[in-house]
Parts: structure tokens; sequence; C-alpha cells
């Protein structure tokens, strides 16, 4: 669906224009952190409470100087992982604010639904990929240590009418709630056939 609504020439009807980032994103600098949740950024969890994510925390002794991240925020980690060689970018869904490392990019977007169709733009890594590839590899010396201001300077194709930004990011919404349902019953039916497989062989 997502590579099928943002063509130009989609079978919707929905407007689609090229859109640089920094229409739709501005840099959130605030460094406001005391006391706040540390995340990290995953691929498959989005902004994750560390500990939770990684069994302990990595965070520094002090995290004064760490980015807040409002709920409905866009994250933009430089990390490589997997199938996002050039990092990977979310938008938060935690309820509060909580703090990142100072080495990610923090974006507040023009709305939250703006947030969310970026957010699954660039969930898939031939997106990502395509938009971050020629801004590292022109911006840093083909590496991915591009400033987070500079990560705006690219285009993606993006809705150009507020009606539709506003039902696909719903639409969206909706099928990553099925998806969320239809894991936890597929870990439910795997807790239950571990569970008879043991006392089977007891």
């Amino acid at each position: 669906m997502i590579f099928s609504i943002f063509k130009k020439d989609n079978q919707f009807g929905i407007q689609i224009k090229k859109t640089p980032l920094s229409e739709l994103l501005t840099e959130y600098r605030n460094r406001n952190t005391k006391n706040l949740m540390v995340c990290s950024v995953a691929v498959g969890k989005g902004v994750v409470n560390q500990i939770e994510h990684l069994g302990r925390s990595f965070a520094a002794a002090d995290t004064s100087n760490y980015g807040k991240v409002k709920p409905g925020d866009i994250v933009y980690t430089k990390s490589p992982t997997g199938n996002f060689p050039y990092g990977i970018v979310k938008q938060s869904r935690q309820k509060q604010d909580v703090a990142v490392s100072p080495l990610y990019g923090v974006y507040t977007p023009k709305s939250f639904s703006v947030g969310t169709l970026i957010h699954n733009y660039f969930e898939q890594s031939e997106n990502a990929n395509n938009y971050i590839r020629p801004l590292a590899q022109k911006g840093a010396k083909n590496t991915i240590n591009i400033t987070t201001s500079y990560f705006l300077q690219g285009i993606i194709p993006f809705p150009k009418l507020e009606d539709d930004i506003e039902k696909l990011a719903n639409f969206f919404n909706l099928l990553d709630e099925k998806i969320q349902q239809t894991e936890n019953f597929l870990h439910n039916l795997s807790m239950q056939k571990k569970e008879l497989l043991h006392r089977m062989f007891i």
C-alpha cells in the first residue's frame, strides 16, 4: 500500500507532489531532558525504552545534553542496522516526552498525521535508503555522519491535500493496530503450543 499510494500515478486518486522534507519537519533542539526516560530507536519497535529494548541502560550518567522527543516527533538515528545501512526514521508513539542520544536527529512534524505518513514512508528500507544515500554521499564524504539539519535537505513524494493526509494516516494506523493484534494472537498461540508440548513430555 505504501509503495502504491506514494506514486504520482496511484490508482487511489491521491494527488502526490515532490515535497522537501524541510516543509514537513522542523528540527527540534530542546535539551531539557532531566528525569526523562531514555529511549533507543529500533527497526521493529520504533522509539522504545532503552532498558526494555536492550536489557540495560547505555545512557551517560548525565543526560542533560540528550534530545527531548515529544509524542509524535520524528527521530532519525544514523546507526546502520540490517536493511537500513544509512539509519532509520521513526515517529515516537510514546505517550510522554522522552530523551534520546544527542547523536539522533529530532524533528517536529507539521501535524501528527504528517509524522505518521513520514514514519510509514521511511519504514520501507528502499525508501529510506534511496532518500538518505545521496545526502550521505554528498554531504559527508561517503559516510553517514550527516548533520541533523542536513537530513532535511532531501525531497520525498507526499500527499498534497490535508484531507488525504488525515485519511491515509488513519488508514495506516488501523493497519498497524491490526498487525499488532495479529502478532499478539500469534504470540499467545506460540505460548499455548509451548505449554502443551511441555505437558506432553512430562
